[in-house]
């Protein structure tokens, strides 16, 4: 073949080349297309199924161990458990103390549970110290020396409430058995299931347990455990809130311990003795609040419990004998008629014999 049809060949091709590239230069680029060509050409890596695989079960293309270890979400550290600081002072020994001086009934288990906060607020509120349940320097010093109780006195087993210190005495047999906290009539007004407004007191004075209701009683100012009423509807009852403070709508609370201690302990016509306090009444007075019950406002009456003693029944009297019929008159019968007598004989004056 010769040069020159050689040359007539190639240089056509090489200007339709060079034309062709100048064109794709200056034509816009399909990004689209780019992407795919670019995602085509990287190296896939296996995505995990679960974040057990991550770094563990495959080992994709491109990447190395430790950068799958790193990419791993570290877990976050769990918070140290605090241990609770222990008492300051031997639990089992302030419980056997308060156990002697009739403050405490639990367990001596050197756990300072609900039942001995309970029973430290009654001793501090006799001792005359703050009282919030709390064993402090103060409580430890005044168990060193307590001040004993005074009671005012009275039947060999009774209940004393002092609404002054907020404690409940209950002596049987003339001995000192329990002294728990109590909370009061905090002297706010309230509204009564009749609509009206009274004052929220607490009756000062000598009673005795009218009735008693085992269980719960759900009245409209709220909800008794195990009451004991002692004037109308004023009661001794259990309640989840026994603050050191008077804070009743005028009953007296105790804790629902308590009330479970109390209950059988407490026949109907067991005498109570409350005195002291602020925000009282006498019985029969026209303090505000002393005409509707305070614990128990619904009108109803429930059956109070039979005392332990039942009274021997009165025997009947025998019934007078009916009166005995006078007799009925008889009948008079009528006389009979008597037979008219017989003209007797005109004497003949002519006859001889007399008359």
């Amino acid at each position: 073949m010769s040069r020159r049809l050689l040359l007539s060949i190639l240089v056509p091709a090489l200007l339709g080349t060079m034309v062709g590239v100048g064109a794709a230069t200056l034509r816009p680029p399909n990004r689209a297309a780019q992407a795919e060509a670019e995602a085509s050409a990287a190296p896939v890596a296996d995505q995990p199924s679960s974040p057990f695989e991550l770094g563990f079960s495959r080992q994709p293309s491109g990447l190395k161990e430790t950068e799958l270890a790193r990419a791993k979400p570290k877990p976050k550290p769990k918070p140290e458990k605090t241990q609770e600081s222990a008492p300051a002072y031997d639990v089992a020994e302030v419980q056997k103390r308060l156990t002697a001086l009739k403050y405490y009934v639990g367990p001596i288990d050197g756990q300072a549970g609900y039942g001995m906060a309970s029973a430290v607020m009654a001793f501090q509120k006799v001792q005359g110290i703050p009282a919030d349940g709390a064993v402090g320097p103060a409580t430890l010093t005044a168990l060193e020396d307590p001040v004993m109780p005074s009671l005012k006195g009275g039947a060999a087993s009774r209940m004393e409430v002092d609404l002054t210190k907020q404690v409940l005495y209950f002596v049987e047999g003339g001995s000192l058995a329990r002294i728990m906290p109590v909370s009061s009539g905090s002297g706010s007004t309230y509204t009564t299931a009749s609509g009206g407004t009274a004052r929220s007191l607490t009756p000062v004075g000598s009673y005795a347990v009218q009735r008693k209701i085992p269980g719960i009683r759900e009245a409209p100012l709220g909800s008794l455990y195990d009451p004991m009423y002692f004037y109308q509807g004023w009661a001794i009852h259990g309640s989840n809130s026994v603050p050191a403070y008077p804070a009743s709508h005028g009953c007296i609370r105790v804790t629902r311990a308590d009330a479970l201690w109390l209950y059988p302990r407490v026949p109907v016509g067991f005498p109570v003795m409350i005195y002291g306090g602020t925000h009282t009444f006498s019985a029969g007075s026209s303090a505000p609040g002393t005409t509707d019950p305070a614990g128990d406002t619904d009108g109803t009456e429930p059956k109070p419990e039979e005392p332990k003693s039942k009274p021997e029944p009165e025997p009947e009297p025998e019934p007078e004998p009916e009166p005995e019929p006078e007799p009925e008159p008889e009948p008079t019968k009528a006389p009979k008629p008597q037979p008219s007598p017989k003209p007797s004989a005109v004497p003949d004056p002519t006859s001889s014999d007399p008359p």
